[in-house]
């Protein structure tokens, strides 16, 4: 029988309808409670067994939210980064485990997965963490219909919070001296590399990444192939963020700093007893491993805290270098080139409202037009 009605109290029907069986064998069933007259009931039923002859509703054995997180996470090991991939795993079990671990996911509504981004905001996350919790449970929910666990992911009616862009504010030329100012103070090492950071605008894993065989301080360029991450107690070399190599030319007090820091090296490793290879890392312990991007992030915070300088972040000399450079009048394919962005949309997306106006042609031409009838207008 593919449908069946049973009478549950006055005016309460359970309606059943036969979805076939399992991988094990199973039978199963989706049902639905109806309080009304038996017409009422038997038009649910109707309307059900042609949802499940359009195929909106799985043949599976019933699957936790819980269940799924591990299921996709293993999954989705093999597919990202691995930094990419802890921060999933962290925000499943932070946020989204207590809060759905025990939901059944063909049981999952829109209103449910709303309340959750309601309950996480209140607890005062950021719209950005909350949407990042909405990725994995959409990617989550996504696989599970792929995997004919459910017919539709709630996810795709869900409403997760708006994300409002925060506006760069770069540092200014004085404040990026200062700081290299002070690190040189304390290790002339970290120096060289926040003014790398802020003579080639490179990414912080980019930046540790680099070894000497990538830089040609006679011809006054470097190439950025590889990044530095850390990720599950491990340090690990990976491709750039936009899996894309870049060549970037350096200015005569670069290749002067770069040149200082090398010979820095050479007498550091001679004092070790070693020959500084030609493929060591730029930025390395006297063991030779190169420095870890969270541990250089941490090293700023402490030089920013004793200048004073709180709001500026290790990442802010990247946006530094954007808005020189736009302040310059570069074109924007060259600031975009040089940053490693994917296209010229992400750079524009980013910065925008930060660059000067460009368009001085464009209000010339309108002045000429609206120009000879200004005083008229004036005079009305």
């Amino acid at each position: 029988m593919r449908g069946l009605i049973q009478k549950r109290g006055t005016e309460s029907w359970r309606v059943r309808a036969y979805l076939g069986r399992d991988a094990d064998g199973t039978k199963r069933y989706v049902s639905r409670t109806v309080r009304g007259t038996r017409r009422e009931a038997e038009q649910v039923l109707s309307r059900l067994l042609v949802e499940v002859d359009e195929g909106r509703h799985a043949v599976a054995a019933p699957m936790t939210f819980g269940e799924l997180l591990d299921r996709w996470l293993a999954s989705k090991k093999l597919a990202v980064e691995l930094t990419t991939w802890g921060s999933y795993d962290w925000i499943a079990r932070t946020y989204l485990r207590p809060a759905l671990g025990e939901r059944k996911v063909a049981s999952l509504r829109p209103i449910e997965l709303d309340a959750v981004y309601a309950d996480l905001s209140d607890r005062g996350l950021s719209p950005r963490t909350v949407r990042i919790c909405h990725t994995v449970i959409r990617q989550s929910l996504e696989q599970a219909r792929r995997w004919g666990l459910i017919p539709r992911s709630p996810a795709v009616d869900a409403t997760p919070p708006r994300q409002v862009r925060r506006e760069v504010t770069p540092p200014t030329v004085e404040q990026v001296r200062a700081l290299i100012d002070a690190a040189r103070a304390d290790d002339p090492g970290f120096a060289t590399y926040l003014w790398v950071l802020a003579a080639t605008g490179c990414r912080r894993g980019e930046a540790c990444a680099l070894r000497w065989s990538d830089i040609d301080l006679n011809a006054g360029e470097l190439r950025i192939r590889r990044s530095i991450a850390h990720a599950g107690g491990r340090v690990y070399e990976k491709a750039t963020k936009t899996h894309q190599s870049r060549r970037l030319a350096l200015d005569p007090a670069t290749v002067d700093e770069l040149r200082t820091h090398r010979r820095r090296m050479r007498e550091q490793t001679m004092r070790l007893g070693v020959a500084l290879a030609d493929d060591a890392h730029v930025f390395s312990d006297p063991e030779g491993s190169p420095w870890r991007p969270d541990v250089c992030t941490n090293r700023f915070g402490a030089l920013r805290s004793g200048l004073g300088l709180m709001s500026v972040r290790l990442h802010d000399l990247r946006h530094f270098v954007a808005t020189v450079l736009g302040d310059g009048g570069l074109p924007i394919a060259t600031i975009s080139t040089r940053l490693g962005h994917r296209d010229i949309a992400t750079t524009l997306n980013i910065y925008t409202h930060a660059l000067p106006a460009t368009d001085q042609s464009a209000a010339a031409y309108l002045w000429s037009v609206l120009a000879p009838g200004s005083a008229a207008v004036r005079r009305a």
